[in-house]
């Protein structure tokens, strides 16, 4: 039946609206209002779960909290053990991994990564887990989510925007993931070339990072701290400050490396585990250790870290060794219990207390921007992406003053970290992901 003049001209008013950008637009705003909502949502309920896992732990009986904390670690790893296997672990790689795949043919493998019942299971999980105070973060979670949301709005807008890609929707999820964790839309964008586009962008980032660099310290030296449109006033940072500096970077981007070594290996040595029951046995052992840790030794590995950052930054305290090890042993002993949760957070705790031990050893002169640089160190080691590490910390501080320093940190972390791994621990474990998706489908 030929179509009525106006139904005709109705057509073709919609066909010439495809091919505007404000309409291939409007899948990704609308994928965002949906995102934020749940993002917003989650970290409310992720950080009230961590407020009652501290009110457990010092508040009630030892033996309710050791029972809560063993029986939210067992079902941390259970529910996705069961249900959805890709929703267990940090949430990046298997974001990461996601991006890599082909739409066109591995589709089913996409959503097995980033599907409505993996995001729904994480939620879950990630909630449970730091319920009974344990040492995970949101943030890779949150990138998980986010991400799946993107790729899931964007598969059904390919249906009549055919110019969009579902690749560009699970990278775009992936940058607004960071931002929408840690409200930093900057350290989102920069995430997004840095470690989503790093194909193309590693080719030249250590150039643009020293140059920038040595370029800014010449001028600020000669100059001064300055805003093009005003002149705040800073903290002198001297020439020796920056020994402390480039020593502390050093240290904390040989460690964030090698975190990121042992993780992937308790990634490996877990999947050669296929025994139901010794898995339980692994998971319960590794949950009594971690609550024994955090009763007895140092309530400060409970959570994700963010608590213990704050009051170094804002309440005057000084991280201890006790606060640098229980934050380190904590994602350790989750990663052996295999539960859902993230990395963040908890890297950049580690980066915070080591950078202020390390302050009251060697320079007590400038606490708070050693406990800055040492995230930053931190982080570069662990994930070998220097440029979203300073951009994260500059944006979530505001710290316009301490901008040079935070860069240097960042090379210099990077360079170091990289004599002990040229790859991150989400390189390694989407790189094995791809290895044995290879093996198990050998080319003809």
């Amino acid at each position: 039946m030929p179509k009525s003049p106006v139904g005709f001209r109705l057509h073709k008013i919609i066909e010439k609206l495809q091919y505007k950008e404000s309409l291939r637009i409007l899948p990704f705003l609308v994928a965002s209002l949906v995102a934020a909502f749940v993002s917003i949502l989650y970290t409310k309920i992720f950080f009230a779960a961590e407020e009652i896992s501290l009110r457990l732990l010092h508040e009630t009986h030892w033996a309710i909290s050791l029972f809560v904390t063993l029986l939210t670690v067992f079902l941390s790893w259970f529910l996705p053990h069961r249900f959805a296997l890709q929703a267990s672990g940090s949430g990046i790689p298997q974001m990461l991994i996601a991006n890599e795949l082909d739409p066109a043919s591995d589709s089913a493998l996409i959503r097995s990564l980033i599907g409505v019942r993996v995001i729904c299971m994480k939620i879950i999980a990630s909630i449970v887990c730091v319920l009974g105070g344990g040492a995970v973060g949101q943030e890779g979670p949150t990138l998980q989510i986010v991400s799946g949301i993107f790729y899931r709005i964007g598969e059904k807008s390919t249906r009549w925007i055919q110019q969009a890609s579902t690749r560009t929707f699970i990278l775009a999820g992936g940058a607004s993931g960071l931002a929408a964790a840690f409200n930093t839309p900057l350290g989102g964008i920069a995430y997004a070339l840095e470690e989503l586009s790093k194909d193309y962008f590693n080719n030249f980032k250590t150039y643009v990072l020293w140059s920038v660099m040595a370029t800014g310290l010449l001028v600020q030296t000669a100059l001064g701290g300055y805003l093009y449109f005003g002149f705040p006033s800073i903290q002198s940072v001297g020439v020796q400050s920056y020994f402390s500096i480039v020593a502390l970077a050093a240290i904390t981007g040989v460690l964030g490396s090698l975190l990121g070594k042992i993780l992937f290996r308790i990634n490996q040595e877990r999947k050669k585990i296929r025994n139901f029951k010794k898995l339980m046995a692994v998971n319960l052992v590794a949950g009594l250790i971690f609550w024994c840790a955090i009763y007895f030794w140092n309530e400060h590995g409970a959570g994700g870290g963010k608590t213990i950052i704050t009051n170094i930054l804002f309440k005057e305290q000084w991280a201890s060794a006790s606060d640098v090890i229980i934050r380190i042993v904590g994602p350790v002993l989750m990663a052996i219990a295999g539960v859902a949760g993230g990395l963040f957070a908890p890297t950049l705790a580690m980066g915070a207390t080591i950078g202020s031990f390390f302050s009251e050893l060697v320079w007590t002169h400038n606490h708070h921007l050693l406990v800055l640089c040492g995230m930053i160190g931190f982080l570069t080691g662990f994930m070998k992406t220097p440029f979203t590490a300073f951009i994260l910390i500059f944006e979530m501080t505001d710290r316009h003053s301490s901008l040079f320093p935070m860069m240097l940190s960042a090379a210099v972390a990077a360079g170091v970290s990289h004599m002990i791994s040229h790859h991150s621990f989400y390189d390694l474990v989407k790189e094995d992901f791809f290895h044995k998706k290879d093996m198990d489908n050998p080319a003809p």
